[in-house]
């Protein structure tokens, strides 16, 4: 299985061999870990293991993380998409969106994640997508609100507590 959605300035597909090297720069920059528990060893082994992990469950559920490229020039700028949130006790699926420092204040992560929920709660199926953000992440904030989220209160996961918590789900979202 392979994921190409589009927007009107980005691809948004499944992650391939060539993304190595941006991906691992983006999840290597110190701002990158300010906001999100920390990484795995940022090697091109996690690389691989990740995309593996990553192809296996857009197989066996239709979704995953996915790399987001400029639809001018491919140049890689981030990654969107869904995961089972195994640290708040709960069956949900949570996005996440990362983008490189070159692409912050552009509206990428907002286009990328209307694309996005509109294949998760459409076509995947998806009921609820739930989105953890930490408070002083003002940003990743907007970006959840500007994508049609709506704030569902602050919760503890992944040991970290606070944590805002935005939600969409299929009987009332809308980009």
């Amino acid at each position: 299985m392979s994921v190409r959605l589009e927007t009107k300035r980005l691809v948004i597909r499944s992650f391939e061999p060539r993304d190595a090297e941006p991906w691992l720069e983006m999840v290597s920059d110190p701002d990158f870990g300010r906001f999100v528990p920390p990484p795995p060893p940022t090697t091109a082994e996690t690389f691989q293991r990740m995309i593996e992990r990553r192809h296996a469950m857009e197989r066996e559920r239709g979704y995953a993380i996915w790399a987001v490229d400029l639809k001018q020039g491919g140049v890689f700028v981030g990654q969107c998409g869904f995961y089972p949130a195994e640290g708040t006790g709960r069956p949900e699926v949570e996005l996440a969106y990362h983008f490189d420092k070159a692409s912050w204040n552009t509206g990428y992560a907002t286009e990328a994640v209307r694309a996005v929920l509109a294949r998760g709660l459409g076509p995947v199926g998806l009921d609820r997508v739930i989105a953890l953000i930490v408070p002083e992440h003002i940003a990743s904030c907007r970006v959840a609100e500007k994508a049609g989220m709506r704030f569902g209160g602050c919760i503890t996961a992944y040991d970290i507590e606070g944590l805002k918590q935005y939600v969409a789900e299929r009987d009332w979202w809308s980009a």
